[in-house]
Order: C-alpha cells, then sequence, then structure tokens
C-alpha cells in the first residue's frame, strides 16, 4: 500500500492504483488544452487558458474560448466525472457490472422529471430542470427498490431487472409528454434528450460545480464504508460499519449524481456503465476505485465531444451518439464472456 498524508488525514491506496490516476489525470489535463485550442479559430495555448480564466477582455478569444469552448469543456468534463461515480457507486453496491443508472432506468426516470418539468412549466430555469430531473431520478430509484424488494431482500438481478421495466415506462411516459408539448419546445427537448454538451454555458458548469462540490466530498467520506462492505455485510458489520445507513446514503448520492448529469446535458448513456470497468482494469484493483472511475467517465465524455466536434458538419452527431459506440461492443462483450461461462 502506498500512504499519502494530506493534512491530518491518511488515504491509503494501493501504488498502482495512485500512479493509474495520475496517468488518467495527466491525459484528462491534455484533452482539455485541446478542448481548449483545437477548432478553426486557433489560438496559443497560453492565450487559450488566459480566455478561459477571464483574464483578457474584448478579444475575439475572450468569446469564442472564454464563452464557448471553455464551458462546453468544463461542464463535459464534470458530467463525465459525475456519470463515472455515479456507475462505480452502483456497481460496487450490487455487485454486478450492469449496474448502472443508464442501464437501470435511473437516467430515465430523471430526463421523464426533466421533460414533465418543462412540461407543466415551460422554459423554466436550469436550476427548476435540475429540481424536475433530482425529483424523477428519486421516484424512479424508490420505485425499482420496492419492486425488487422481496422477503429475502434485494437480490441485484432482481433489481437490474426491476430497473430495467420501470426505464421503459420512464421511456414511453417521454414519449407521451413530447407528444403532448408545444412543438417549438418538444423539439428542443427532443435534442436534449439524446445527450448533448452543444450550447453548455457558465450557468450549467455552475451546477454541475455545485452538485459535484456536495455529492463528492459525501462519497468519498464513505468510501471507506464502501470498500468494507465489498467484502460482506457481516465483516463490515464486524469492523464497526453502520451498513444499512452507508449503503443508504451511497445510493442516494449514486442516484444524485445521475439526475444531476442528466440535468446539465441530458441523458448520457454507457459513460456510467463503461467508465468503472475501464477503471478497474487499468488498476487492476479488486474492489471500488470511485476516483479513478470518475476521472475515466471526464476522460471518455471529453474525448467523445471532441471527436463529435471535429467531424464535418454534415456528419455531427451529439456527443450521446458517440458515447453510445463506446459502451454498445462493451455490453455485447459481457453477453458473449457470460454466454462462455464467465462473470458478467
Amino acid at each position: 500500500m502506498k500512504i499519502l498524508r494530506i493534512g491530518p488525514l491518511g488515504i491509503t491506496t494501493h501504488r498502482r492504483t495512485f500512479i493509474a490516476g495520475l496517468a488518467l489525470l495527466a491525459v484528462l489535463a491534455g484533452l482539455m488544452l485541446v478542448a481548449l485550442t483545437a477548432g478553426q479559430s486557433g489560438y496559443s495555448m497560453l492565450d487559450a487558458i488566459r480566455a478561459s480564466v477571464g483574464a483578457t477582455s474584448d478579444s475575439p478569444a475572450d468569446f469564442i474560448v472564454g464563452q464557448v469552448r471553455a464551458p462546453r469543456m468544463l461542464t463535459a468534463v464534470l458530467v463525465g466525472a459525475m456519470l463515472g461515480l455515479s456507475g462505480a457507486i452502483l456497481q460496487s453496491l450490487t455487485r454486478n457490472p450492469l449496474a448502472s443508472p443508464d442501464f437501470i432506468g435511473i437516467t430515465m426516470g430523471a430526463g421523464t422529471g426533466a421533460v414533465l418539468t418543462l412540461w407543466l412549466i415551460g422554459a423554466a430555469s436550469l436550476w427548476v430542470t435540475a429540481a424536475g430531473a433530482v425529483a424523477g431520478a428519486l421516484i424512479t430509484a424508490a420505485l425499482i427498490l420496492a419492486l425488487s424488494w422481496l422477503r429475502r431482500g434485494i437480490v441485484p438481478l432482481r433489481l437490474i431487472l426491476a430497473g430495467i421495466g420501470i426505464g421503459f415506462v420512464a421511456q414511453a411516459t417521454t414519449q407521451y409528454l413530447l407528444t403532448r408539448m408545444d412543438v417549438h419546445d418538444a423539439q428542443n427537448a427532443l435534442g436534449w434528450l439524446v445527450g448533448t454538451t452543444t450550447g453548455r454555458t457558465w450557468t450549467h458548469v455552475s451546477v454541475a460545480a455545485l452538485c459535484c462540490a456536495v455529492l463528492v466530498p459525501l462519497v468519498l467520506w464513505n468510501a471507506r464504508a464502501l470498500r468494507t462492505m465489498e467484502m460482506g455485510e457481516d465483516a463490515a458489520r464486524a469492523l464497526g460499519i453502520r451498513v444499512g445507513a452507508s449503503r443508504g446514503v451511497l445510493a442516494v448520492c449514486s442516484v444524485l449524481l445521475a439526475a444531476a448529469a442528466v440535468a446539465v446535458c441530458g441523458p448520457i448513456g454507457f459513460i456510467a456503465l463503461v467508465a468503472p470497468a475501464l477503471a478497474l482494469r487499468v488498476t487492476r484493483n479488486a474492489g471500488a476505485t470511485l476516483i479513478p472511475s470518475a476521472l475515466m467517465g471526464a476522460t471518455l465524455l471529453l474525448a467523445a465531444d471532441q471527436v463529435s466536434q471535429q467531424m464535418p458538419a454534415t456528419l455531427q452527431f451529439p456527443v450521446g451518439v458517440f458515447t453510445a459506440a463506446i459502451g454498445a461492443p462493451y455490453l455485447l462483450w459481457l453477453v458473449w464472456r457470460a454466454s462462455r461461462g464467465g462473470p458478467a
């Protein structure tokens, strides 16, 4: 184990996990610089950084970089990190690689809540839409837990099946709401439901950053309980972990992270499913890797967004299409592996 000490705190981590985290951070930083400098209007690295932090004024870079590229880049980083962290928590709690908020219906429920808010209130502020997404995600999660809870408690496979079913119901509800909306509002909602980082502003960054500032420390505070619960509930209780309370807090944090991501960028699929699995393979860790999963999610989403921007104008797709291109082969690989008798 490699021990890091930050002030009075002692943070323990495997050496490979620490190195892998630094490598992911370096890759992410490089992609962030590319996102600020690449494009038809090229700027030097120094000018792009200065414009992104508001150190310039009355220059084309101040608008193109400071008001267009920087908010889009930071939104992709924060949303990707939230999705990666949300997926890592769910997969660890259920001990199933298929347990991600988009696969078990939580993301769809958040999208339904946001669309319902738009239908009832109209073009509301982002904060109101975020509140609707959070409410939809929490209601969906409660329904999934209620349907998967029987006399013997929650079984991961039953929870996933219940989530898939609830997700289809949420998707059908969203489609019905779209038919009842004004044509203009429905068109905007459809573009948002694909999952996109286009047109993100500093308001979107503020919403994502606030959610991360509140939820990420809470998740990391319970990280030890999460790792201990992976050894079994009896072992966790013997070590003084309040299993029920810790599981509840972590599950709510996972749902809220996914809901906030949906509120900011719409439902972006497969990042929460793929990022934790790739983080585990990079770190070769036997348990949950929360920080590497968040970094992996941010890297994947930002990379997908950059690929979508560099495509010809006639072939550009929302970033949700590219994340599906990443996640669909991985899901097929999981099915193939399970059919050969390997672990899912």
